[in-house]
């Protein structure tokens, strides 16, 4: 397998990477508690400073900024939820939706050096080359200082001690907590600081599996996520950092889909969603490349040791002895991954494959000229009447319109056998009527609370998301199993929203799930309950 198959050289990076969090861990910036002033810096100032300077000066090579070390860190740990980044930056600084700019934005606030940092003295900095960032970092400090005159460049220490009795603004940043990230990214280093970190091979088969894992995201057998070894996530957290929109796109070319990271979960028991997931993802791997998942030296190493949280830790000269009570580690330690997890994000509407508009009507009677296509839901949105991929959040607007339009034709069903037992007032006819109105009531809300599920859904960060957001009803529907996964006919299975008989008038509107199939002129047949039987005349 060609390890050069993505846009960068992943294993010179991976090396740089490394230095990167070593040289970081040595000045104490990523094992110290980040206090406010650096999000404020970060946030109010580094941010804005980059997108002016990006922007104004994209074509000059001196827009080469290389940052101090606190901001270093808390952008790398932003990045390495790279669509939430780009979501936020986008949102930030007012990008507009035309597809310009969503190409460039993938290209916008990226680090021209993603592994380099500088600090007030650089003779100990690994990763500082005088050479070769010396006049960038001066030229940094100088367009810094220009902007933000009041402002010190390197974190004030003096800033820090003011900023203690302050109240803090939230970190939060539409929706990322940067801060709560840099603090699980912490012990990271001490994940892929062993011996086998340091062999090029390694490093090379870490590209390999890397490779493999990234074209999982396009099996259909997937687990609800996939957990990464630790070998694969330092290429995955290396690749992302590297170029967000190279990762962009070489995620496209071999998945066909966006691959959001996540490193939220760290619930290590036995019984637990990460663990469970690595499981399956171990399962999956096994039956898709007929290899073993696990690889020797690139595995949880278990938690890290006090003395790793220290500026002076000599991890290569290190052996790390567990505790006697960590019981959960003597179990997990070299069988289990790393605690981030893939998953997959909304597409554009307008990315390719994302809308298939309809075929015409058949001239020819009983064959339907648009067919189920799995992984869509037809009917109309706002590009119109056609296929909508389950990967866009349009696709649950389309099934949301198509619920509530059954919702109003049940209703409309229940309010036409109202009124006939008011009409008729038949003896034999009351017994008949009170089944069917209750049948009618729990199928309207049985949809309601569908329409609430697809809701939550399309409201989801992701076209598959952890299963809490689906507690609150997933216990009325019964139906956890399906909505977990990647079968989605539970919901399209609502007048076979999932496939749709366009041709037929089925599929959205004067059908199926239209104003036709069971209501106005539909399924009551034009007298039954419409100007009929509620009306002036029979109910036929």
């Amino acid at each position: 397998m060609n390890v050069d198959q993505f846009s960068n050289g992943l294993v010179e990076n991976s090396k740089n990477h490394l230095a990167f969090l070593r040289s970081l861990h040595k000045e104490g910036t990523t094992i110290t508690s980040l206090r406010y002033e650096s999000f404020r810096r970060y946030s109010q100032l580094w941010l804005p400073f980059v997108h002016r300077q990006m922007t104004q000066n994209f074509n000059d090579a001196l827009v080469n900024l290389i940052p101090p070390d606190d901001i270093a860190w808390l952008w790398h740990c932003h990045r390495l939820a790279p669509y939430r980044y780009v979501q936020y930056i986008k949102k930030r600084f007012g990008f507009s939706e035309d597809a310009d700019d969503s190409r460039n934005i993938f290209k916008v606030l990226e680090p021209t050096h993603p592994f380099v940092f500088q600090l007030k003295n650089n003779a100990k900095n690994e990763v500082f080359s005088e050479q070769i960032h010396g006049l960038l970092s001066k030229h940094t400090i100088k367009l810094f200082s220009e902007m933000f005159p009041n402002e010190n460049f390197f974190l004030d220490l003096n800033e820090v001690t003011k900023c203690l009795n302050e109240d803090k603004l939230s970190t939060d940043l539409l929706g990322f907590d940067v801060i709560k990230s840099c603090e699980r990214q912490a012990s990271f280093l001490w994940q892929v600081s062993g011996p086998n970190f340091c062999n090029e091979d390694f490093l090379y088969q870490g590209v390999k599996n890397y490779i493999k894992f990234v074209k999982l995201m396009g099996n259909k057998s997937k687990p609800q996520f996939l957990v990464p070894t630790y070998q694969i996530d330092l290429i995955w957290h290396t690749h992302i950092l590297a170029s967000i929109a190279k990762y962009h796109d070489d995620n496209m070319k071999f998945s066909g889909c966006p691959l959001e990271h996540d490193d939220s979960l760290n619930d290590r028991s036995e019984d637990g969603v990460l663990n469970l997931n690595f499981n399956a993802t171990r399962k999956l791997w096994r039956k898709v490349y007929k290899e073993e998942y696990v690889v020797s030296g690139g595995m949880y190493r278990g938690e890290p040791p006090a003395e790793y949280f220290k500026e002076d830790w000599a991890y290569k000269n290190m052996e790390y002895t567990l505790h006697q009570n960590e019981f959960l580690a003597h179990n997990l330690i070299g069988q289990v991954g790393a605690s981030s997890h893939a998953k997959n994000v909304w597409t554009s509407i307008d990315a390719s494959d994302a809308f298939i508009p309809a075929n015409p009507r058949s001239t020819t009677k009983g064959v339907n000229a648009n067919k189920k296509k799995e992984g869509y839901i037809f009917g109309k949105g706002n590009k119109g009447i056609g296929y909508y991929s389950l990967n866009t959040r349009e696709s649950y607007d389309v099934l949301i319109k198509r619920l509530q339009a059954q919702i109003q034709s049940e209703t409309y069903i229940a309010i036409c056998w109202s009124c006939l037992s008011i009409f008729y007032h038949f003896p034999f006819f009351t017994p008949c009527i009170i089944p069917i109105n209750i049948a009618g009531g729990c199928k309207i809300k049985k949809l309601k609370d569908q329409v609430e599920v697809a809701k939550k859904r399309r409201d989801a960060a992701g076209p598959i998301d952890d299963t809490t957001m689906l507690e609150e009803i997933g216990e009325r529907l019964r139906i956890k199993q399906d909505i977990t996964t990647n079968n989605y006919d539970t919901f399209a299975s609502a007048c076979g929203a999932t496939g749709g008989a366009y041709d037929t008038g089925g599929a959205c509107g004067g059908g199926a799930c239209g104003a036709a199939a069971c209501g106005g002129a539909g399924g009551c047949g034009g007298g039954g309950c419409g100007g009929g039987g509620c009306g002036g005349g029979g109910c036929g």
